[in-house]
């Protein structure tokens, strides 16, 4: 009798796992040359993965700052770095991301003008607008895409606003960067928390920060707070060709790798386009199954992921376990529990990383038997 062959596990979660082929080739080649962190070796993988970033996303006015973490490591960078200890913070928080940048300020000590909405609610410009104009906050922190109800906030129109009134615009950009426009060059943005793993497309291994140049000139004289997280201090010691701590050059060169296949298929346009794509597969085929997703006012969804109410009769669980135990044209699936205060109501799909269209056409079929 011969065995089954092992199901493809296809993850629809915003941790990307399936990389692009030439990502995959440096994990697999390195050992036979691995690079010292230390050595003469390094400048030339830290130059080429600082310029890349920054030329993806056409923003030579800003530098991009490697760290070793996550996109909440990037999150933590700027929060500590960026700011001076009394500088007031209005943070405006719609979704579990605002909740976090909320949180990493407490602990921080920093002075907090707390904006907080209803998850997925249109922040309202006019009342950011006159808490700046009074002079009641100094820095205003938002989250571009909101994966807790995959919804995109206005960036944009706050950043005119901080721009009109000479605020700094700290922007949690995670799930956006590489993914969804952004054009940073006049945003308004002074800083942004990236990551190199979602819309990028390379291991979760090392994340981004992108300071605006007239930024990083202020920082020299702002005490970072996060130790090994200072952004001003590892981007001098960047800018020769160091890090100040141990950094991992495999990961240097796998995000290398990335922004190779990002400019080879596109760019950031392109990546927008093949995730738009997926979406007109997949939003469609929800409907058709009866789901309905979650939409709020004036709130555009997000193009990586769609979060979707629960069906009724069924748990999140239930899914879940089905999707990833029973296969469908040799495939299983994983999905995404809901966050914060929307956890009993919805779930989440994201469609991200390097899938054939062909993959979401059986997902829609394997959905169809668990919903």
């Amino acid at each position: 009798m011969v065995a089954s062959a092992t199901p493809r596990v296809v993850s629809l979660t915003p941790a990307v796992f399936h990389l692009p082929e030439a990502v995959n080739q440096v994990s697999r080649t390195y050992g036979e040359s691995p690079i010292v962190p230390r050595g003469p070796r390094l400048r030339p993988l830290l130059d080429r993965a600082r310029h890349g970033i920054v030329e993806a996303l056409g923003a030579p006015g800003y530098e991009a700052i490697l760290l070793t973490g996550s996109g909440s490591t990037s999150m933590a960078a700027v929060l500590g770095s960026c700011l001076r200890r009394d500088e007031r913070l209005l943070v405006i928080r719609n979704g579990a991301y605002g909740d976090r940048i909320f949180e990493y300020a407490g602990t921080l000590g920093q002075p907090v003008v707390d904006m907080c909405l209803p998850y997925g609610e249109r922040p309202d410009l006019a009342r950011i607008e006159a808490i700046l104009a009074a002079d009641e906050a100094d820095a205003v922190a938002i989250v571009h895409g909101g994966t807790s109800t995959c919804t995109l906030n206005p960036v944009s129109e706050v950043g005119a606003l901080a721009r009109k009134y000479g605020k700094k615009l700290l922007v949690d950009g995670i799930s956006a960067l590489f993914v969804e426009p952004m054009a940073l060059e006049g945003s308004g943005i002074a800083a942004v928390m990236g990551s190199c793993n979602k819309g990028l497309h390379s291991h979760p291994n090392l994340t981004v920060a992108l300071v605006r140049k007239d930024l990083l000139t202020e920082m020299e004289r702002i005490p970072a707070r996060v130790p090994s997280l200072e952004l001003y201090k590892i981007w001098r010691a960047q800018q020769g060709g160091a890090h100040p701590y141990t950094i991992d050059p495999m990961s240097l060169c796998q995000v290398i790798a990335a922004l190779d296949h990002l400019a080879a298929t596109g760019g950031v346009a392109g990546r927008h386009a093949v995730y738009q794509a997926r979406c007109a597969i997949l939003r469609p085929g929800y409907e058709r199954l009866g789901l309905t997703i979650a939409r709020w006012e004036n709130m555009p969804l997000q193009s990586i992921g769609t979060a979707l109410h629960l069906p009724a009769g069924r748990t999140y669980d239930e899914m879940a376990s089905r999707l990833a135990s029973e296969p469908v044209d040799g495939h299983v699936f994983e999905i995404y529990a809901a966050q914060g205060k929307l956890s009993s109501q919805l779930f989440r799909i994201f469609h991200m990383g390097e899938y054939p269209l062909e993959v979401y056409e059986i997902f829609l079929r394997a959905l169809a038997r668990v919903v």
